[in-house]
């Protein structure tokens, strides 16, 4: 199974909208909907790369609606458990949305919800790729350098990450367990507080997003090395070369690029002509000239997958983190055969 995730413009919702006839009574496909507030449950705290990604996504969805409000709630408790299973406990009538992320993927496999991806359907705009960042003052100006200095102190220096489990610290426990570079993992909190923790020199470098830390390289303070995308990534002003120039690993090559990720999802079952519509929004909103700007502003990957696209990439992202999840960290309480998840490295 070869699950590589590029950029697409699947922007069904315009197609989906031209077919469309009236129902009966003479009521046009998704009229009236909504008439009323849609809740959006936060999963991560306001100021994080999730809020940032999808607050203006939202914005322009309730414009493209004419809703009479899109209120963002946080929701973020027990990691994001807190918004998902309020999703979960709502009426499939399309007015409670989940600002969903990457939490979805491992959290079935370390046993903290019992729903995965399949109980979603999900518009997802952007993300941000893993990278590998220190100071501008330790002297080091390349990936090879990096190599080099890790190689040279094995189990000396210290990695800045994000909490155990977590996308950008599962990439740093890929690179020291997979790859073979040798370096203690220090978990922070979140994105912030990682990279807070790299300028300040609690730790000799740092592995997480670069959405965090792009104001911190704009300002001449972090340097980033090298990224989770299949292919350099120019973004924020700056070119960050691809882990893939020095990293043969056939896992990764067929899964970049790792980011996290940010958008909408509605738990499955609301009606037809509330995903028509859902999807006509959607596809208004990545048109919009402002994401641009958005992407740039804070070093965003531009997925602007629309609902079929969306479904099938999170499913294809759930089988990458199970298997770091299982066989990379020893982590899982549910195995992949349990969970019903397709195993990459035997497809």
């Amino acid at each position: 199974m070869t699950i590589t995730i590029r950029r697409r413009e699947v922007l069904q919702g315009s197609a989906a909208l031209a077919g469309a006839s009236l129902l009966p009574f003479g009521r046009a496909l998704g009229a009236g909907y909504p008439e009323r507030a849609i809740t959006v449950a936060m999963l991560a705290p306001a100021g994080g790369a999730t809020d940032r990604g999808t607050r203006p996504v939202a914005a322009l969805m309730k414009e493209a609606l004419a809703a009479p409000a899109v209120a963002l709630q946080d929701m973020s408790g027990a990691g994001g458990v807190q918004g998902l299973d309020y999703v979960m406990g709502q009426p499939t009538d399309g007015y409670t949305w989940a600002g969903m992320n990457d939490v979805i993927e491992s959290f079935p496999s370390l046993g903290r919800i019992d729903y995965d991806w399949r109980a979603f359907d999900f518009w997802m705009s952007g993300g941000t790729a893993c990278g590998i960042v220190v100071r501008t003052d330790s002297g080091i100006e390349t990936y090879e350098q990096w190599a080099d200095w890790v190689m040279s102190k094995p189990g000396e220096l210290s990695v800045a990450t994000t909490p155990s489990g977590s996308l950008w610290s599962n990439v740093a426990v890929y690179l020291k367990e997979k790859v073979g570079f040798d370096f203690k993992i220090v978990n922070y909190k979140g994105g912030g507080p990682s990279v807070r923790a790299t300028v300040a020199g609690e730790t000799d470098f740092g592995c997480m997003g670069v959405t965090p830390m792009v104001n911190f390289i704009n300002a001449g303070e972090l340097k980033c090395l090298a990224c989770t995308t299949a292919e350099d990534w120019e973004t924020a002003g700056t070119m960050i070369p691809s882990l893939t120039n020095w990293i043969d690993d056939p896992i990764m090559t067929k899964t970049l690029p790792w980011t996290n990720i940010h958008g909408i999802a509605l738990k499955k079952g609301a009606p037809d002509d509330v995903l028509a519509r859902i999807d006509e929004a959607f596809a208004t909103a990545m048109a919009d000239p402002s994401m641009q700007a958005i992407y740039n502003d804070n070093a965003f990957f531009p997925f602007q997958a629309g609902r079929e696209t969306a479904n099938d990439m999170m499913g294809n992202r759930t089988a990458l983190q199970a298997y770091v999840v299982e066989v990379i960290l020893g982590m899982a309480t549910k195995t992949r055969d349990e969970l019903g998840i397709e195993k990459i490295e035997s497809s």
